[in-house]
C-alpha cells in the first residue's frame, strides 16, 4: 500500500468528478481505472512536489528528521508547516485546481 500526501478517497472523489466531466480515450472498465489510478498517483505527486519544493533546505532536513523518527503525530506535522509559514490548504488546492485544468484540457475544473 503506497502513502499519499492527501485521504486516497479525496483524491479518488477529485479523480473521478474530473473523469465524468471529459470523454476519455479508454476502451473498457480496466483502463479506466488504470487511468484513474495513474491520476491519483500523478496528482498526489504533484501535490507532494509543489508542498516539499515551498520548503527551504534546512526545513526539508528538519521535515526528514521528523519523518525518520516515526513517531510524529499528524498535529506535529501541522505545527512544522505552520512554523515554516506553509498554508497546505492553500497549495493543495492549487495543485488541484492546475491538476483538473490540465485533465480537462485547459477547460474550466
Amino acid at each position: 500500500m503506497e502513502d499519499y500526501l492527501v485521504d486516497r478517497e479525496i483524491l479518488g472523489k477529485f479523480v473521478d468528478d474530473l473523469i465524468k466531466k471529459k470523454p476519455l480515450p479508454v476502451n473498457d472498465a480496466a483502463e479506466l481505472n488504470q487511468l484513474r489510478e495513474k491520476s491519483i498517483k500523478e496528482l498526489d505527486d504533484e501535490i507532494g512536489v509543489a508542498i516539499f519544493s515551498s520548503l527551504s533546505d534546512e526545513e526539508n532536513e528538519k521535515l526528514n528528521q521528523l519523518l525518520e523518527r516515526d513517531e510524529a503525530t499528524p498535529e506535529t506535522y501541522d505545527r512544522f508547516f505552520k512554523e515554516a509559514g506553509i498554508n497546505l490548504e492553500e497549495i493543495i488546492t492549487k495543485v488541484m485546481q492546475d491538476f483538473g485544468t490540465k485533465f480537462l484540457g485547459g477547460e474550466n475544473v
